[in-house]
């Protein structure tokens, strides 16, 4: 399908593609990394608690902070599933596979993870607290669930990627149609 496109303009693609590909390994080692070493510090975990969530009572002992990471993961897969198809998507650009099958598959699968993290985030944190409260005296433990505008972006953009791999799938279904022709 490259045909179409210029030499100079699959040259820029290729070189975006390559960057791009580039901040996705960076981001997923860091977010697939930064979970670990936050609850693993419970100096650190109870200033972020104190001041992000307003927990003035917690407890920080290696089970309520195990039990948080492990709801903290749920984001964390979402977010680094999602940089995983950004990253293929990327890769099918940078070999010139453009209006193509493959990257339409990769792009829904994006678009699902970004709707998946919309959900996984206040979830994520709505567990966090839980395991950061459940061992408090009775009256003490928290549940709390928020919604902020992040979470809505993240499901519209999702949904966005949605419609336009549907519209790439598309494409390259009458590009492989018209190419019967020839």
């Amino acid at each position: 399908m490259s045909d179409s496109f210029s030499a100079e303009g699959l040259r820029r693609i290729r070189r975006l593609a390559w960057i791009v590909r580039l901040m996705c390994v960076v981001g997923a080692l860091f977010i697939g990394s930064l979970p670990f070493f936050f609850w693993a510090q419970p100096d650190w975990v109870a200033a972020v608690a104190a001041k992000t969530w307003g927990l003035t009572t917690m407890q920080l002992d290696i089970g309520a902070r195990l039990w948080a990471l492990a709801a903290s993961l749920l984001p964390t897969s979402a977010c680094v599933f999602s940089l995983w198809q950004m990253w293929a998507l990327f890769g099918c650009f940078a070999q010139g596979e453009l209006l193509a099958r493959r990257p339409a598959q990769h792009l829904r699968l994006l678009g699902l993870g970004l709707c998946t993290l919309s959900a996984a985030q206040p979830l994520g944190q709505t567990l966090g607290i839980l395991a950061l409260t459940m061992g408090n005296p009775a009256g003490q433990r928290q549940l709390s669930f928020s919604l902020s505008s992040d979470h809505y972006l993240a499901l519209l953009f999702g949904l966005l990627l949605l419609a336009l791999a549907q519209v790439v799938h598309e494409a390259a279904r009458v590009a492989d149609e018209n190419a019967g022709f020839i």
